[in-house]
């Protein structure tokens, strides 16, 4: 299978890597905090067969760079921005996990006219849909990360990425409310996400579709790729992208 390497440069100099693989409608890949496009490795060959995918590392992650000292998602809406002028794109789909949701969700309020569809597994608005134990595992390794920091070039780096999983997103139910793209909300039952919170997402964004799959956790797509691919198929045909 060809993959495409390619870089996008930013206004504050920072660099995106990303790849390009399989050819179709354009369907982004976000992954989530601390990690990089190499989380979906058991997405591609079921997702490229009808989709060019767009595994993209996000800033300050993988090979992508940050000069960022404080990250929001925000700026990382304008980064995917950034890639769609680059490529010269119209519309997009968005497969978003976990952080990488949240930045999906971030994305299609700023540039809706952009997004064909959303996929979100795992997301959470505020740091309150994440389950006590996940929240108090998260803190325990932002101190680790700090205090490691003065020492490390590495640690200071990831400071600003670890930060995120301890704000809200910048989206308030209105701003759900005027998403109207479709929309998969897909979760696992087990998910570190409350399914409440989840429940809360899938209410709040009028056109999506609520999917919570029995035995599943948080790396749902890691785990279970068989599954996650074919609900994520299933959507993407049912709306034709």
């Amino acid at each position: 299978m060809e993959v495409e390497k390619c870089y996008a440069s930013l206004q504050d100099g920072s660099v995106l890597y990303y790849e390009k693989i399989g050819h179709g409608d354009p369907l982004f890949l976000l992954h989530g905090n601390g990690g990089s496009s190499a989380y979906f490795s058991h997405q591609i060959a079921a997702l490229s067969a009808q989709h060019q995918l767009f595994l993209i590392d996000s800033r300050g992650h993988g090979k992508s760079t940050n000069h960022q000292k404080k990250m929001d998602f925000f700026i990382m809406a304008d980064d995917l921005m950034a890639i769609i002028k680059q490529e010269k794109l119209t519309k997009i789909s968005l497969l978003g996990f976990s952080d990488g949701a949240n930045l999906a969700m971030v994305f299609c309020h700023r540039y809706p006219e952009f997004v064909h569809c959303l996929i979100l597994n795992s997301g959470n608005t505020e740091p309150q849909g994440v389950r006590l134990l996940s929240r108090i595992g998260s803190l325990i390794q932002y101190l680790i990360v700090w205090l490691c920091a003065p020492f490390s070039k590495g640690m200071k780096g990831f400071l600003p990425i670890l930060g995120l999983l301890f704000r809200p997103i910048g989206l308030t139910t209105t701003d759900l409310n005027h998403i109207t793209v479709p929309t998969l909300i897909l979760v696992g039952k087990r998910d570190s996400i409350k399914l409440s919170h989840s429940f809360y997402i899938a209410n709040s964004i009028s056109s999506a579709n609520f999917m919570v799959v029995k035995g599943q956790g948080h790396s749902f797509a890691r785990k279970n790729p068989q599954v996650f691919n074919t609900k994520v198929l299933s959507f993407l045909e049912k709306v034709g992208g």
